[in-house]
């Protein structure tokens, strides 16, 4: 008996019985289980709702108290000094810029409902959402404590943390590391700068450098746009070719 012979002969005694309503089960399992396919709707707000308890609850713990010691600080001492403490607040957002990467949950994401490109977005929305909303609060708290106008002491404040902002979203684009150390350090770098320059450039806080602080806003906020976008574009995930 050849080896063709001896093949053939253990399909025929290894072969099952063809099953009897086999394409009337399938069809009808298809029937059943066609709603569940049909994912469920989410709105925006509900999207950002769910990613608010993901991020970690130490930023808005730092957060709350770094908006505290702002208010306290320019209570008792309503000079220039308190502006440079914003810029500890864009730590929050940079260091859940790479997030993922530092706990190497990019391949999960990338296979999840929702795309990581998705998610690292809105978890930074909020924390800059909810760290701009605390800014104005506490410059609404602490504005009669200013010899200048409102809007003066937002430029001041914002000026510095966009400034953190910006060069950190830069950094964690270009290095893509898994600490979050240089996001740190230049935010503390950023601080300390703005905390020195009135003694070295001492017309800085002056009415006639407000344009100046003005036009530095508007760059700074359209940099970080630039470098988002960017930062976004580059986590596109990968498509299977």
């Amino acid at each position: 008996m050849n080896n063709e012979a001896i093949i053939a002969q253990i399909k025929e005694i290894g072969s099952s019985p063809v099953p009897a309503g086999k394409e009337e089960f399938f069809r009808e399992l298809e029937k059943k289980a066609l709603p569940r396919r049909q994912g469920v709707v989410m709105s925006h707000g509900e999207f950002l709702a769910g990613q608010l308890l993901y991020i970690e609850k130490w930023i808005w713990l730092a957060s709350g108290l770094l908006l505290l010691l702002l208010v306290w600080l320019c209570r008792r001492s309503p000079g220039s000094n308190p502006f440079a403490l914003t810029p500890l607040l864009a730590a929050g957002i940079l260091l859940e810029t790479e997030r993922s990467r530092r706990y190497r949950m990019d391949e999960l994401e990338y296979a999840a409902r929702f795309s990581l490109r998705s998610i690292v977005f809105a978890r930074m929305f909020l924390v800059g959402f909810v760290d701009t909303v605390g800014l104005l609060i506490v410059i609404a708290v602490v504005g009669s404590y200013f010899p200048y106008a409102l809007p003066r002491v937002f430029l001041y404040m914002m000026v510095p943390y966009l400034t953190a902002a910006f060069l950190g979203s830069v950094y964690e684009r270009k290095m893509r590391t898994e600490s979050g150390f240089g996001s740190l350090i230049i935010c503390v770098l950023s601080s300390v700068v703005f905390a020195a320059a009135p003694l070295l450039f001492r017309q800085l806080y002056e009415e006639g450098m407000t344009i100046l602080w003005a036009v530095a806003l508007i760059a700074l906020t359209c940099g970080l746009a630039a470098s988002m976008r960017q930062h976004m574009h580059e986590m596109e995930e990968p498509v299977w070719n």
